[in-house]
């Protein structure tokens, strides 16, 4: 275990070092006030989220996680270099969690309309933690996709943005494939995917960006680079691609 760090709530963190794990493996142990202590798995992130501050503790402060911020700036430098400013950007913020990806897009000047994530306790944590950032807070692990374009033309959407919520267990391929033709050409996808190396996650989303090249409105890279997403918690760097197209 890693040395434990105690933060304003009152409840310390260990983070299991273990080396070898996967990212879904990886597990810390929470000390609550009381003396009691709990072990939790880094994914189950309905028990992490139902905790304040604790992700940000874990994820962003301990494990350095620099995906939200990285995808957030490229997706603003892609939009530039189209010439869009980024309040022109209305963003769909898929993965959601409790905000952390929909702050940095604020912070940059997008405005965030909608988020979703599969657990209800990630809706609850955003609410709860970014009080007024979401409009629309959608919950499911496959969403309706009936339900995203009624929301993508009545909120007039012009970003779909997911920090590390695509493969790797979470939102498959196909998946985001109908959710980004529920877009309007000129529309911006932005992504960070793990695998940045040799991943299956990279291969299957830019095929599926490669696979419009013969529709009406193909979609065209803008940002491809490679970048540090965080560190494992036995102190491996774990790099991702982060990547911007745009619908044509």
């Amino acid at each position: 275990m890693a040395t434990a760090r105690e933060p304003a709530a009152g409840w310390t963190v260990e983070l299991d070092t273990t080396p070898g794990r996967r990212q879904s493996q990886e597990e810390f142990l929470l000390r609550h006030p009381d003396g009691t202590e709990e072990r939790i798995t880094l994914h189950d992130y309905g028990r992490v989220y139902s905790v304040p501050g604790l992700y940000e503790e874990v994820v962003q402060h301990r494990l350095e996680c620099a995906s939200p911020a990285t995808v957030a700036g490229a997706l603003v430098e892609a939009a530039t270099a189209e010439g869009r400013a980024p309040g022109e950007l209305r963003a769909f913020d898929l993965g959601a969690g409790n905000g952390v990806v929909g702050e940095e897009l604020a912070a940059r000047g997008v405005t965030v309309v909608a988020g979703a994530d599969e657990v209800p306790e990630a809706r609850d944590a955003a609410h709860r933690d970014r009080p007024g950032l979401y409009d629309h807070y959608l919950v499911g692990e496959r969403l309706d996709v009936a339900e995203v374009q009624r929301l993508v033309r009545e909120e007039r959407l012009t970003a779909l943005v997911a920090a590390g919520a695509v493969g790797e267990g979470h939102v498959p391929v196909d998946a985001l494939a109908q959710l980004w033709d529920a877009f309007p050409p000129g529309s911006f996808l932005a992504l960070t995917l793990a695998g940045a190396d040799d991943g299956r996650d990279v291969t299957d989303v830019e095929a599926m960006v490669a696979a419009t090249a013969d529709g009406e409105h193909p979609s065209r890279t803008l940002v491809r680079r490679r970048f540090r997403h965080r560190v494992s918690m036995a102190g491996t760097e774990l790099f991702y691609l982060v990547l911007v197209a745009v619908k044509d």
